[in-house]
Formats: structure tokens, sequence, C-alpha cells
């Protein structure tokens, strides 16, 4: 059963982490309550909702990032660049350069 509500949260997040999601609409996917669904995610995964969405929303950045398309659910690009430095410990233009580097260096 907590596989299968995990499963539901995840495939939500999943599904829409480009647009705006709540904590509400969240718990809503697998019909729990919103306090419920902290506790649950919290103790299936070892984080919030909230942060596994910004690190969702960072790791499908990245190939964007490359490609200078970025539409992954950030409000603003500032915004973007504080949870990007947060998650990945260098700025998206820092990570860009060496990833461009390394690239060309084969």
């Amino acid at each position: 059963n907590d596989i299968i509500r995990l499963s539901k949260i995840l495939n939500f997040i999943h599904s829409n982490y480009q647009n705006k999601i709540t904590l509400y609409d969240i718990s809503e996917s697998c019909n729990i309550s919103k306090s419920e669904c902290c506790r649950f995610f919290k103790k299936a995964t070892k984080q919030t909702p909230f942060e596994y969405l910004l690190n969702y929303r960072i790791k499908k950045s990245i190939p964007l990032l490359l490609s200078d398309n970025l539409n992954v659910g950030f409000s603003n690009a500032s915004y973007y660049s504080e949870i990007f430095k947060r998650v990945m410990d260098l700025s998206p233009t820092k990570y860009k350069k060496e990833k461009l580097k390394s690239i060309s260096s084969f």
C-alpha cells in the first residue's frame, strides 16, 4: 500500500513538474491530507515533497541548460540559479561551462 501511495505521488510530480504544484495538489493525487502527505513522503524519501520537486526540476533542467532552453517550472531565472547552486554546488553558468569544456576535450 505504501509503495502504491509513493508511486502515485512520484508519478504526479514527474508528470507535472513544469507546472506550479502545491502540497494540496500532491496530496490530492493520492487522496490523503497535506500533513499525512508530508509525513509519509519524508519518511519514505528523507526529504519533503517540495525538496524532492526542486531537486527533480534541477535534474530535468540540466539537458535544457546545455541547450539554452529552460522551461522547468521555476518562476524566474534568479530563483532557478539559487536552487541550482544549492542542489549542484555551483552556478548554472559554471556548470554549463565545465560541461561544455569536458565535451570539447573529447
